[in-house]
C-alpha cells in the first residue's frame, strides 16, 4: 500500500487498497496478511525512495531471506505504486520481484503477474504500465519545478509568491505587495514591547 502526497493521505486511498486487497484475497481463497501489511504512506515512488527507505524495501528484503515465501501474493492497486522511477529502474524492481518467486496482482484491472512469468505479453504490458507511471511523474515534477522557479523570480522582484503570510499583514487585491493590518500590527508591536519588559510568555498570552 502506498500514498505520496498530502491530499491522498487525507482521502480515501488506504481504505480503498485495503478493501480491494480483501475482496481479491477473498475472491481467489488466499490468506491476507493484515497484521504483517507493507505501508508507505507519504513516501514517493518517483525518486525510489519506498525501496531505499520505505516499507517496500523491506518486502524485498524478507523475500531474499525467505520471510517472505515462494509462492505469496504481492497486491498493489497498480505497478505505479510500486515503481515509477525510469523504465530500467522499474523493470529491474519487478523484475526482482517476480523472480523471487513472489506472484505479483495488480488490484486495478485485476491482472496477475505469476511468480517467474516468461509470458511476453504480461513483459511488454508491465513496461508500458511503469513507462507511463515515470513519464506522468516526470511531467509533473516539471511543471511543479517551473512554477516554482517563476514564483522565485516574482520573489527576486519583491512581488509576492503566494497568498499566504504573517497573520498581520494580507495579499493587496492587486497582488503586487503585502499590506499591514493596522489592529493586528499593535498586536504584534504590543506583544513585542511585553516580552522587552520582562513579561514572561504565560502572561502576555493572558493579558
Amino acid at each position: 500500500m502506498r500514498l505520496s502526497t498530502g491530499p491522498q493521505l487525507k482521502g480515501d486511498g488506504k481504505r480503498r487498497q485495503l478493501k480491494a486487497s480483501r475482496e481479491y484475497a477473498e475472491a481467489n481463497g488466499l490468506e491476507l496478511a493484515e497484521d504483517a501489511q507493507y505501508e508507505d504512506l507519504g513516501v514517493s515512488a518517483f525518486k525510489g525512495a519506498n525501496v531505499r527507505g520505505g516499507k517496500l524495501g523491506l518486502f524485498l528484503e524478507a523475500v531474499q531471506s525467505g520471510a517472505v515465501k515462494p509462492g505469496s501474493f504481492l497486491l498493489v492497486e497498480s505497478l505505479d505504486r510500486l515503481t515509477r522511477q525510469e523504465l530500467l529502474k522499474a523493470q529491474s524492481l519487478f523484475l526482482s520481484i517476480i523472480q523471487g518467486g513472489i506472484n505479483v496482482v495488480t488490484l486495478a484491472d485485476g491482472r496477475l503477474y505469476p511468480a517467474g512469468t516468461n509470458d511476453l505479453g504480461d513483459l511488454i504490458y508491465s513496461l508500458v504500465v511503469m513507462a507511463r507511471a515515470h513519464e506522468e511523474s516526470q511531467i509533473k515534477s516539471q511543471r511543479i519545478g517551473a512554477a516554482w522557479k517563476n514564483k522565485r523570480t516574482r520573489a527576486a522582484s519583491q512581488i509576492p509568491m503566494t497568498k499566504w503570510c504573517p497573520a498581520w499583514v494580507k495579499l493587496a487585491e492587486d497582488r503586487t505587495c503585502y499590506e499591514p493590518i493596522p489592529e493586528r500590527v499593535e498586536i504584534v508591536r504590543g506583544i513585542f514591547e511585553d516580552a522587552a519588559s520582562g513579561m514572561g510568555v504565560y502572561s502576555i498570552t493572558t493579558a
